[in-house]
């Protein structure tokens, strides 16, 4: 198709407005991410190392480095309405297109591994919770692990509060292996201070298990990171076509210096590269018939006394 000027200048303005949207949300996803890694994410690393911290901090380089990538598309946008005689920024449109093309693979892996640390978390979870509690007298981590899963999610064992009292978590002298034991044998019938709620209505023990609050946690989690990583990707396809007709209309002879419509495409197809054939095919044609018609003219010209004198030398010869 071809590009005018005024419409140039109209995707060029809107890019730039909305590129100021994105970017905010690029901030948002390095902000939720760190202060999850600081809360679920340090809970989910002490009851399954390193699953809490793994998918935050990928989300938070991957974001900081779209900032980036968008504050450099913003500065070339703003040059590309500038005079193309001292700011040409034919090669800055071309790199912008293939950095967005590049972060939108990053951005559809992370959320791939995301939803496959998912499912993996959480068979990883059961057995790290467990383990915790069967450490939770000995090994002041799990300990801390468990006070704080108990604490902020308002639950109390890994199920149900009963299986507390089938673990020696007083400090009695006592010791439990950290493996999931066949058989459980009754120690007592009280629970970790953690477990009691600090309502001044009623003092009770918190009734739901730990391990479905955790993944519900998660998993909420993780969809709400899908979620505003599709609407990036989203706003980031609709960047790069839009870019890539920017950059082809500009390097077609389109600034603000020279606002005759030019051709701009998204794809290079037959009918973009037949506009430059014709022309290259009649140059040559003129070409190869000037070269035959010297030739001719030279051959013509030239003069045959040559071949009579080497006729008549092998006549003489033979006689």
């Amino acid at each position: 198709m071809y590009l005018t000027w005024a419409a140039f200048n109209n995707i060029r303005m809107l890019l730039m407005a909305c590129m100021p949207v994105v970017i905010f949300y690029l901030i948002w996803l390095v902000n939720t991410s760190e202060s999850i890694r600081s809360e679920e994410g340090t809970l989910l690393d002490l009851v399954c190392w390193p699953d809490g911290n793994a998918i935050p901090v990928i989300i938070a380089c991957g974001s900081v480095i779209a900032v980036v990538i968008e504050l450099y598309g913003l500065y070339q946008l703003f040059k590309a309405g500038l005079p193309k005689r001292e700011y040409d920024v034919t090669n800055g449109l071309f790199y912008y297109v293939w950095a967005l093309i590049i972060m939108i693979i990053i951005f559809l892996a992370i959320m791939f591994y995301s939803g496959l640390q998912s499912t993996i978390i959480r068979a990883k979870i059961k057995g790290g919770i467990t383990k915790a509690m069967l450490r939770y007298s000995t090994h002041l981590p799990s300990k801390v692990a468990i006070d704080r899963l108990q604490t902020r999610f308002h639950c109390c064992g890994r199920v149900s509060f009963e299986e507390w009292f089938y673990i020696p978590w007083c400090t009695t002298g006592e010791t439990m292996d950290s493996k999931i034991p066949s058989t459980l044998k009754f120690v007592a019938d009280n629970v970790p201070y953690s477990c009691c709620s600090m309502d001044a209505k009623q003092f009770t023990i918190w009734q739901a298990g730990c391990e479905e609050k955790l993944i519900n946690e998660m998993m909420s989690v993780s969809w709400r990171f899908n979620a505003v990583m599709a609407l990036i990707i989203f706003a980031m396809i609709l960047q790069v076509v839009a870019v890539r007709y920017l950059h082809t209309a500009y390097r077609n002879g389109l600034h603000l210096g020279n606002q005759i419509p030019c051709h701009a495409y998204l794809l290079r197809s037959a009918t973009d590269t037949e506009l430059f054939k014709p022309t290259r095919k009649k140059f040559f044609k003129r070409r190869k018939l000037r070269q035959t018609r010297t030739l001719q003219w030279v051959s013509a010209a030239r003069p045959r006394k040559q071949l009579y004198i080497t006729s008549s030398g092998s006549d003489s010869l033979d006689q």
